[in-house]
Order: structure tokens, then sequence, then C-alpha cells
């Protein structure tokens, strides 16, 4: 789980910004707070689904709307349309083709929507409610989704195992879709009987059918070295910019090694430290000993790493100050596969604030 806090590099040199006796002003980073607090909808903290959300959210492939007062909402048991999940789907999977797709009357140039109708159109994914209809705002069935997840994932997941039986799906075009997913786990039926084929698919039940399924691609895995490297090669590329106090090359170095909330997070913090830099202070890090990397898990699109091992010292230097600590940067890094096939950091989560976050539970309790 995300927590509201500064990460990666930012995490460090926080310990060292909390001794010293100033005050930095987040007054012109309005825009950059805004974009992270999209990434904290408020809406599904006690939802059944919220790994899977959450975790969509994270990686930019969920994107939430905003109330009158400016909170991010998934609205995730709202039921979810063709053109929703068809999007949300091809940015999982990264789909691109150039490909000749059909052309819906319903679905024209230019809608937000219209690309990803024509990847997976074209890529055979998605069919039309007609020749030439889509039908981009109905409201997708639950058998509609297993039915096209299926098409998806068919030659990248194993679907193996013992079909289960639903008493309330009839024969017709998704049952041996139905049947195939349940067989992977993908579903699992809204009942241990029933699967309610013909009931609107809500927007978390498609975000959780997806990611049931990205976790069993396994067909073209990340070497682990590679995925090592591109951490490797951040933090080194990270500190050089910081120690030469070049914050504004941050907008530059940042976007090629990270992503979604990632990325969001340290444009954020990094605002201070460019403040900092104005009046006179300096960041240096000196890094001490090199981490230890442990593949937590890898899918072909997604991997999660625990780093550690690594210590920093971290040194804020100004006016007549100067304070300097030695910071460890344990944590897990979770990375995805982009659609130019590279990797990029979406989430880093430091073990020191999940250990303080577990303790802040047990003490609520």
């Amino acid at each position: 789980m995300k927590t509201f806090q500064r990460s990666l590099i930012v995490f460090l040199a926080a310990f060292v910004l909390l001794a010293l006796p100033f005050q930095t002003s987040k007054a012109s980073a309005a825009s950059s707070e805004d974009v992270l607090n999209t990434y904290y909808p408020i809406d599904i903290n006690e939802h059944w689904a919220f790994d899977s959300l959450d975790n969509f959210v994270t990686a930019d492939l969920l994107k939430g709307s905003l109330d009158s007062e400016g909170n991010t909402l998934i609205k995730p048991d709202l039921s979810i349309s063709r053109a929703e999940f068809v999007s949300i789907l091809v940015r999982a999977l990264g789909l691109t083709t150039d490909q000749a797709s059909k052309t819906f009357a319903d679905v024209p140039a230019g809608k937000w929507y219209s690309e990803p109708v024509r990847i997976a159109s074209s890529l055979g994914i998605v069919n039309g409610l007609t020749e030439t209809k889509f039908g981009p705002d109905e409201l997708i069935k639950r058998g509609e989704i297993a039915t096209i997840i299926v098409r998806a994932f068919e030659s990248s997941v194993k679907f193996e195992g013992e079909a289960k039986t639903f008493s309330d799906v009839p024969e017709y075009f998704a049952t041996p879709f139905i049947a195939k997913a349940s067989q992977a786990g993908i579903v699992r039926g809204a009942t241990a009987t029933t699967f309610k084929p013909y009931a609107n698919a809500t927007r978390a039940e498609a975000v959780v059918m997806i990611q049931r399924a990205l976790d069993l691609q396994k067909g073209s895995l990340p070497e682990d070295a590679a995925l090592t490297a591109l951490i490797d090669e951040y933090e080194a590329k990270e500190a050089e910019v910081i120690n030469a106090q070049e914050f504004a090359k941050l907008g530059e170095v940042l976007p090629k090694y990270m992503t979604g909330y990632a990325l969001a997070e340290t444009i954020f913090g990094y605002e201070d430290y460019a403040d900092l830099a104005k009046e006179g202070y300096t960041l240096k890090l000196e890094k001490l000993t090199p981490q230890k990397y442990e593949i937590v898990s890898k899918t072909d699109r997604f991997a999660a790493i625990h780093a550690t091992g690594s210590t920093y010292n971290v040194t804020v230097e100004g006016k007549d100050e100067k304070d300097t600590q030695t910071v460890p940067r344990d944590g897990v890094y979770l990375l995805k596969k982009m659609e130019d096939n590279s990797w990029k950091i979406y989430l880093f989560s430091s073990d020191e604030a999940e250990d303080a976050s577990g303790e802040a539970a047990t003490a609520a309790e």
C-alpha cells in the first residue's frame, strides 16, 4: 500500500531536512501536488478489490475522476462500459498495432476510446455488437469480459486445470470462454455455483480479472540482471544530477526510469530541494554500500524487487548549518513494462515506511 511520504532519494534526504531549522513552501507546487493526489482515491481503501485497484492506479492503468471537493474517485462498484473496459485492457497489456481494424459508425476518430477500440478490434480481441456498431457506451456483461480476457491472453497464459461448472451459464457464445477463464482462476464465480454472466460488470470486477490474468503471464519473462541494472542506473544518474545541484535536469532524467506514482511523488518531493538550492543550500549523496537484490516476483509485464543493504551518507549544507546522516535505502521496487518494451519503476516502498505503517496499525488496534 502506498503511504503519502517521499521515497527514493527524496526519502533519504528527508531525514536530514527534518533536522534543519527552515521551512519550505509548496505554494508554487500546486500542479505537482494535484497530480500526486490523483494517486490517492478516497473510495477504495476498504474495498474488497483494494490491492488490484491500488496497483492499477499506481501504475497508471486506471484513472479516476474528481468530485466537487477535488478528491479522486475510482467508483469501484459502478458498472463499466465497453469502451472503458477495452481502454483499461489495452493499457494494461501495452497493446499497439498498425493493422487495419473494423470501422464502427459509433466510434468516431478523436474520441478518447477510438484508439483502444481500433487496437483491440484489429487484433481480434473484441468484436462489435453488429458489423457496424461497437456500442462504446453500452455496459459490459461479466460473460463478455471473460470472453475478451481469454482472447487477449490466450497466447501468453496457460489455461490449465479443471473448469468450474456454473448453474446459471447457458449455452451461448461466452460459455467456452467462461469455462476457460475459470480453469486459470481468472474468474471464480459470483457464488460457489453461479457466475451471473448477464450481470453488468463493475469497475472493480473488471480490474481484478485483468490483474489475475496479468499475474499468470510467464511466457516472456524479463532477465533479472536487466531489471536490477535499471535500478542501479537510475540511482547513479539521479545522484549525479543531485550532487551537481542541477535540479532542473530531473525533469529529463526521472521519466527515463520512472512512471506512474513513483514519478509523480519524486517530482513533487524534489521541488523542496530545488527551492533550497535557490537559498544557497546544497544536497550531497554518497553511496556507501551497494544493495543486494531479491526478485520477489516477476511476470511478462510486472516485477517486484526487494533491495537491501544499501546505505547513503546524505548531507545538507547551507549558511552556517551542515548535517550529515547515514541512511538505509531498503525497500521494494515495483516495475512495469512499457509500450516500447522498456521497463520503468512505478513504486518504491521503503521498508522503514512499511514498518512505521505496521506499528501505527498495531497501536490503533
